[in-house]
């Protein structure tokens, strides 16, 4: 994008603001000012709405001088020209207000005087997701991770299956927790994030890329959007009923536009409508459980369940802390539930343990046969091409996913 295919509008009822801010602009060089008006908007279709919809700019600086009536302009250009990017520059920094200019529908709060960096930075991420935008590309995969019983090790399932998609999958990676009552992948990397899925939900109706992005955490080769800080005594996160379920869908949308590959650590326990609608976007699902009674117990009736979401024909269960000396054999685990192992990861408490411990997912540190497991998982998942692998390694697959053992 060149910048003469960037139009910037001003809205400011100031003379010498507006050239201040046509001046800055225009010495930038990325963009050039299409339009400039000097009183705020009042209805949909007054003449000053009327100009900024004709012309059509691909960003509006609204100064907030006159704060009600640039607030409610921002709220009419917001809905008439929704995807323009709102700008908003004022001399105010209460944090009060720049959540209500961002509520309104602004995507940028630029402190007055507006220094040229910082204009040149908020110009350059419009740039970058327009970009994106532009770009006629593939959305990501979904893979959503669950387990009918706690405890079985969905998490870090999820956390290596991420790790290993960095190392062996082409494009981004992203971490998505959707766990109740509070997320743990955050914790499980030692990360402190300073946002969670509910800002995100929160913040669904003008939710990009971008926005995405500044909710994420850096988990080193992928991203983690992390789950809640605060115990939830509601199955949905901050947005209820029909309004968190789109927010959800906005989420898992932009999430898929954004990120090559993408897994969901998702609880079991969330309303059912949040379940069949990541089941629904999601390419493959795993069911994590352990060879032990109780989690074939649960699991069984979680399998009943799902097939009442979704279809099970994408949904692979994966045997989790697996030894030779198993008790339950993976004959009659599969009999049992009458659906097939797709792989083992062996047995590793010690190395596991110290993962969490330590912040450091197995696959970044280990060379153990579980490490080795995991890459194995990703590259099944994302069907790619086996890699050759020793006959000592426990846990390891064959090309059709099935366990050698």
């Amino acid at each position: 994008m060149s910048a003469n295919d960037v139009s910037i509008g001003i809205l400011s009822p100031s003379e010498a603001d507006r050239e201040v801010l046509r001046n800055q602009v225009e010495g930038l060089g990325v963009a050039t000012v299409s339009i400039e008006v000097d009183q705020y908007c009042k209805t949909m279709g007054d003449r000053q709405t009327a100009r900024f919809v004709d012309s059509k700019p691909d960003i509006v600086i609204v100064d907030l001088e006159e704060q009600q009536a640039a607030m409610e302009s921002l709220k009419l250009l917001h809905a008439a020209i929704p995807e323009s990017w709102l700008f908003v520059t004022s001399a105010r920094r209460e944090s009060e207000l720049v959540i209500e200019a961002m509520r309104a529908g602004a995507r940028e709060y630029l402190f007055k005087p507006v220094p040229p960096r910082s204009l040149a930075q908020a110009l350059d991420r419009f740039i970058a997701e327009r970009k994106r935008a532009l770009q006629s590309k593939v959305k990501g995969k979904i893979y959503c991770v669950t387990s009918a019983k706690g405890g079985s090790g969905a998490t870090t399932v999820s956390i290596n299956l991420a790790t290993s998609l960095a190392q062996v999958a082409e494009g981004t990676v992203a971490l998505l927790d959707l766990n109740t009552p509070v997320g743990d992948a955050a914790a499980y990397l030692n990360l402190t994030p300073q946002y969670t899925v509910s800002d995100a939900l929160a913040a669904s109706l003008r939710l990009d890329a971008v926005l995405l992005e500044s909710f994420m955490a850096d988990a080193g080769g992928f991203d983690v959007l992390a789950g809640p800080k605060e115990f939830w005594p509601e199955p949905t996160p901050g947005v209820n009923g029909q309004a968190g379920t789109a927010a959800l869908s906005r989420l898992l949308e932009v999430v898929s536009e954004t990120y090559g590959h993408t897994v969901v650590d998702m609880t079991t326990y969330i309303d059912k409508q949040w379940l069949q609608l990541v089941l629904g976007v999601s390419s493959r699902s795993v069911v994590v459980l352990t060879p032990e009674l109780p989690a074939l117990w649960r699991t069984k009736r979680l399998m009943s369940y799902l097939a009442t979401c979704a279809d099970t024909k994408t949904t692979h269960l994966v045997l989790n802390r697996s030894r030779k000396s198993d008790e339950i054999t993976e004959t009659e685990i599969e009999r049992a539930l009458k659906h097939p192992v797709y792989c083992k990861l062996p047995n590793n408490y010690n190395a596991s343990i110290e993962a969490i411990n330590t912040g450091n997912p197995i696959v970044s540190k280990n060379h153990s046969s579980l490490a080795a497991s995991y890459e194995e998982l990703a590259l099944l998942l994302t069907g790619q091409e086996a890699r050759p692998k020793s006959k000592k390694l426990f846990g390891l697959f064959n090309r059709n996913g099935r366990s050698d053992q």
